[in-house]
Order: structure tokens, then C-alpha cells, then sequence
């Protein structure tokens, strides 16, 4: 027998986000509170709240370089 393709779900998610440097030991984050401050959390602590619960990690880096000038 075929699913409905109809279907009812709740999902909440629970989320920690930061942008900023990893340390060279991958222990803490340093990033740049609302007021311009330099701040340093542990990895630890931000997956505290997730201890014992089924997570999805993930984690990317970004960069960016300037394209030369087009020659004609």
C-alpha cells in the first residue's frame, strides 16, 4: 500500500550558532561580541546542551579572494 502524501509533523530545533577563530588546539572559539569585545567560548560549552542527544555537526570555512581585473 502506497504513503499519503499527506503528513503532519512538529519539528523543533535547537541551535548553537558562532562565527570565529578555532584555536590552533581545537578547544575554543574567539569571536567578537555585540559590543565590538573579543570573546573566547569553549567547544565544550557550546555543545553542553546537546550532551546525551542525538546531534547533526557541522561545521565550514569560508574564504574569499579578489578576481583579477578583466584585461581587453
Amino acid at each position: 500500500m502506497a504513503k499519503s502524501q499527506l503528513s503532519k509533523t512538529r519539528t523543533i530545533t535547537d541551535k548553537v550558532s558562532v562565527k570565529g577563530m578555532l584555536s590552533e588546539d581545537g578547544t575554543t572559539i574567539t569571536y567578537t561580541d555585540e559590543n565590538k569585545i573579543e570573546q573566547e567560548i569553549t567547544v565544550a560549552d557550546c555543545l553542553n546542551t546537546f550532551k546525551g542527544k542525538p546531534i547533526d555537526f557541522s561545521v565550514s570555512i569560508k574564504s574569499e579572494d579578489e578576481l583579477p581585473d578583466d584585461e581587453e
